[in-house]
């Protein structure tokens, strides 16, 4: 069991870290894990934006130590800055902040506590997680299966408590069958590739993962049954090999049925206003093209009786609120990030983004529409590959 979930620290850390007390390492480790699973489990407010008891105790496991770290070992921070994507990173993100001088956002420190959240986040993967790879496979197994057992009671809790609609959910933050479908969908993609040894959390993964897809599925969010396909296929075929070819043409025949059976359903909700929505958001676009309406501009729109706060794309959220300045950045660091992770696809963590960096690609063209936000689900497909990429190419392959 140590060999997957091994919390210890190495050795030899890079030189920009080495006084960094290992249990503050510890604590930013916590607050990370606490970032994904607490919001599986915590009360969410209105609009499924985050509770103030999660954000507490994030505060305290996450935000406030990497302040700390950050103030205390500015070299952290000049670490960080050094690693592939990260310098264009900042740059959007201080893009963001600077759209605030424009921008009628009624909130303007919460807008920029989104930001500044995300720099956290990143300082804390990159002294907290990515010291290693069995530290980083730690992380994502035991994520994954946390979020299988809350998978577990909310799909007991749907029998008990059926939806109007037939579609189960999760709860918290994840009280929504879309958002909920992302999450469990990211965490089935970022546990099938690790090897584990022990037969018994062997077994466990085995479970997890078969918990996790029959969540996404009882979801019937059709955005997310295409990305976990599409990111499924994108791993495998990483492999290569005729086992790879075989593992792709079961799955597609499995989906293929899976089609055939529930295309009624499928067909049901038609295209959900997606062509509509886009004609909205270009013409906001084109309203403000080149610098955006700013960071958390209110906007909305009918389409028949219907009210729309977002544009349910993440690319045209971005273009909307950030302008042709935010949505080139973006574009041009989530094309590196594929690319960097195809270079790594022989390495198990490269198989991981390739599969996140897939899976999120299919998922924001439909929905989680926010990039600079709060945590949620939407971090899970965009922020969390993107640390991930921080550790490509710096270890040997280890089963």
């Amino acid at each position: 069991m140590r060999s997957v979930f091994s919390l210890a620290l190495p050795a030899m850390d890079a030189p920009a870290g080495r006084a960094v007390a290992p249990w503050v390492r510890q604590l930013l480790f916590a607050g990370v894990a606490w970032l994904v699973v607490g919001m599986a489990v915590m009360p969410a407010g209105a609009s499924y934006n985050p509770g103030k008891a999660y954000q507490y105790v994030l505060g305290l496991t996450l935000y406030l130590p990497a302040l700390i770290l950050l103030v205390m070992r500015p070299s952290c921070g000049r670490e960080l800055w050094r690693q592939p994507l990260m310098p264009w990173t900042f740059a959007l993100l201080g893009w963001s902040l600077l759209s605030l001088a424009w921008s009628h956002a009624p909130r303007p420190a919460d807008e920029a506590g989104h930001s500044v959240s995300i720099v956290f986040f990143l300082i804390a993967w990159q002294q907290g997680v990515a010291l290693g790879q069995e530290r980083i496979r730690s992380l994502l197994v035991g994520m994954s299966l946390a979020l299988a057992v809350v998978a577990v009671v909310a799909i007991a809790w749907s029998f008990l408590h059926p939806e109007i609609d037939g579609r189960i959910s999760g709860f918290g933050v994840m009280d929504n069958a879309n958002l909920a479908a992302a999450a469990m969908g990211a965490a089935l993609i970022w546990l099938w590739p690790w090897r584990i040894q022990p037969r018994a959390l062997r077994i466990a993964k085995w479970l997890a993962i078969a918990v996790l897809a029959a969540f996404v599925l009882l979801t019937y969010t059709r955005s997310a049954w295409g990305a976990l396909l599409a990111g499924f296929l994108a791993m495998v075929l990483c492999r290569g090999g005729r086992r790879a070819w075989f593992s792709a043409g079961a799955a597609l025949l499995v989906a293929g049925v899976a089609v055939v059976v529930n295309l009624p359903l499928l067909l049901e909700r038609g295209l959900s206003m997606r062509p509509q929505i886009f004609e909205q958001a270009w013409a906001l676009f084109l309203q403000h093209p080149l610098r955006g309406r700013g960071m958390g501009n209110a906007f909305h729109f009918y389409l028949g009786p219907d009210l729309y706060t977002h544009v349910h794309n993440l690319f045209s959220q971005l273009a909307v609120e950030l302008g042709l300045v935010g949505l080139l950045m973006w574009s041009g660091i989530w094309l590196a990030l594929g690319w960097r992770a195809w270079l790594h696809r022989d390495s198990t963590l490269g198989q991981v983004v390739v599969g996140l960096w897939v899976f999120g690609m299919v998922m924001v063209q439909f929905d989680q529409p926010h990039l600079v936000d709060s945590p949620r689900p939407g971090w899970l497909l965009t922020w969390l590959p993107l640390a991930l990429s921080l550790s490509l190419g710096r270890w040997k392959e280890t089963a």
